[in-house]
């Protein structure tokens, strides 16, 4: 079922999804840097825990009837 969105909501996800995608893009740059099995684990769950956001928020866009505004 499509529900209504207003502009200002499409616009806090839409800064939400691009702050998500930065925050996961950056843990994967630094988990890619580091050998230190402790710290990979950290940045492995930051990615992860990232992953499930952006799709999470793409998901209230798609449900909006906003699918064409979810990047990937």
């Amino acid at each position: 079922m499509q529900w209504r969105m207003t502009e200002m909501e499409k616009l806090h996800i839409m800064e939400q999804l691009k702050a998500e995608e930065l925050c996961t893009r950056k843990s994967q740059f630094y988990l890619s840097q580091t050998r230190d099995p402790a710290v990979q684990g950290l940045l492995q769950q930051c990615v992860d825990k990232g992953q499930r956001h952006i799709s999470a928020l793409n998901n209230l866009l798609q449900d909006a009837g906003l699918s064409g505004m979810a990047r990937h």
